[in-house]
């Protein structure tokens, strides 16, 4: 490695070992970076953010998701406040929890509950789905989890076809208690569980389901029990709840003292945020370094590598807490943003990764800059394969960096150079998800205040909504309020066609 990149660029805090050493970066690089940093007042604003002072002004909304895991009497009388009603949530958690695996919450024909179906979208299915596959190996239930989220009736009806309508409760985990995915498929699970027990749907309702929401009073109204009803607030963005009642899933799966070491993961990382200096501060430099990536060396995206089969969803999960979050075009006041902001991330789990799109990560001529995550610990199920892992996830990042010149066979020539960063957590455990995963958060956040923008809302999302609702009516054949575009119009009338065709010859 050249002698003009930092040669350890790396942290160890709480065994887990944050490596950035193969970012190449000089250290007149990185110090422009810190000063770019104080310039924007980072400081101030992570301070801003401990205290609960940091808002979402275009939903007129505080910016808390830290209290959910924060320790009681650790932070200001505000946050405080909501440190407890999140700790009262979670003893309603417990409590539900501890009856579930105890046989105690029974469906409507009196059969005790052995499966949990989480119909959800976006943030309300992401993040646990993607703790629940990470921490598999500490189920401590008999009962099966699914997760339905696609309004594709496919994914809901997969689901349907494996499980007992007797022993099935359904988590209707929606902020708003509107979202049209959801309720959709809510309505369709009702709709199944009808047709198959054929009694009442308000006692099916009030038996089988479970509201996950900030709008209790609509899940009320819906008929679910209101002992059946678990609150978060307006001040959990979705992508940021899986902290919170919406995290339900995963303390069924693990139970609570499991889901409480996660949140203990993603407190002390807090803590870590909240104190280290810049220079040595975890989610501060993976933010400089993005931020870096993207401006100063035109990153075409951030390539994420698991070495871990139960982080498999973790390029998901990232893609919405990354893009959703910074993937705007205007900043805090409003005006057009002229830099480049969040870039396109993407991936798999790096075993099989290798063997796809690697090959343009290795020899491709656009920089991709790659985020690999790796399990020291050796789980010992198959001997040799954590080490076959190991070894696979270091070559890639070492090849990646230094390349191999043939000059005699230019088509096997990798130029190396290309950026990439190692995280290796001690154990694939609670603690050690939650500490990761607030990494991410606290990295957007990061990168949110020099860019100046919000990452905290998401009205590029809402507008698809809005016209999807436009759009429905003319797909029933029914007259619409306001003419849609051309194309769209188009579009509709040869579904249409196609639709009637098949009637006809039915």
């Amino acid at each position: 490695m050249s002698a003009g990149y930092l040669q350890d660029f790396s942290i160890i805090y709480k065994d887990a070992l944050f490596d950035f050493t193969n970012q190449l970066i000089s250290e007149p690089q990185w110090k422009n970076l810190l000063e770019r940093a104080r310039h924007a007042e980072l400081p101030k604003a992570i301070q801003q953010l401990q205290a609960g002072n940091i808002t979402n002004p275009t939903e007129h909304r505080q910016v808390l998701h830290t209290a959910l895991r924060a320790l009681p009497n650790s932070s200001t009388p505000a946050m405080n406040a909501h440190i407890h009603e999140a700790i009262t949530i979670r003893e309603q958690i417990r409590d539900f929890v501890s009856k579930l695996h105890g046989g105690q919450i029974l469906g409507v024909t009196g059969k005790p509950i052995r499966t949990v179906v989480n119909i959800g979208v976006g943030g309300s299915n992401l993040g646990s789905r993607l703790v629940t596959e990470a921490l598999t190996r500490y189920k401590t239930t008999h009962i099966q989890i699914f997760f339905v989220a696609n309004i594709d009736a496919d994914d809901l009806n997969e689901v349907l076809q494996q499980i007992n309508p007797e022993e099935t409760l359904f988590l209707i985990t929606s902020k708003t208690f509107t979202t049209f995915e959801t309720m959709q498929n809510a309505a369709a699970a009702i709709q199944w569980l009808e047709q198959r027990l054929s009694l009442d749907r308000h006692q099916i309702i009030a038996r089988h389901f479970v509201g996950i929401t900030a709008e209790p009073q609509k899940a009320e109204k819906f008929g679910i029990d209101t002992q059946y009803i678990f609150k978060f607030w307006d001040w959990v963005g979705g992508r940021f709840s899986l902290w919170s009642a919406v995290g339900l899933p995963i303390a069924i799966l693990v139970g609570m003292d499991h889901f409480e070491a996660l949140l203990a993961g993603a407190q002390s990382m807090d803590e870590h945020f909240f104190t280290a200096p810049l220079e040595a501060n975890i989610p501060v430099i993976m933010g400089l370094i993005g931020l870096w990536n993207i401006e100063d060396n035109y990153a075409a995206g951030l390539s994420i590598a698991p070495y871990c089969h139960g982080l498999r969803s973790f390029p998901s999960y990232l893609q919405q807490l990354e893009m959703e979050s910074n993937g705007k075009g205007v900043d805090t006041e409003g005006k057009p943003i002229t830099y480049r902001t969040a870039q396109a991330v993407f991936g798999s789990v790096g075993s099989n990764g290798q063997h796809a799109y690697f090959q343009m990560l290795h020899q491709g001529n656009r920089q991709i800059p790659t985020d690999f995550i790796a399990i020291a610990e050796d789980p010992q199920i198959f001997a040799g394969h954590q080490d076959q892992l190991l070894a696979n996830c270091f070559a890639q990042s070492a090849a990646l960096a230094q390349g191999r010149h043939y000059p005699s066979e230019p088509h096997k020539t990798c130029l190396g150079g290309q950026r990439s960063s190692m995280i290796i957590l001690p154990k694939q455990d609670p603690f050690s998800i939650g500490l990761l995963l607030a990494a991410y958060e606290h990295k957007i956040f990061v990168q949110a205040q020099l860019w100046n923008i919000n990452a905290f809302d998401q009205w590029g999302v809402e507008l698809g909504k809005s016209l999807a609702h436009e759009i429905l009516p003319a797909l029933h054949g029914e007259p619409i309020a306001q003419k849609l575009d051309e194309v769209t119009m188009t579009r509709i009338a040869f579904v249409n066609t196609i639709r009637s065709n098949h009637l006809k010859h039915s």
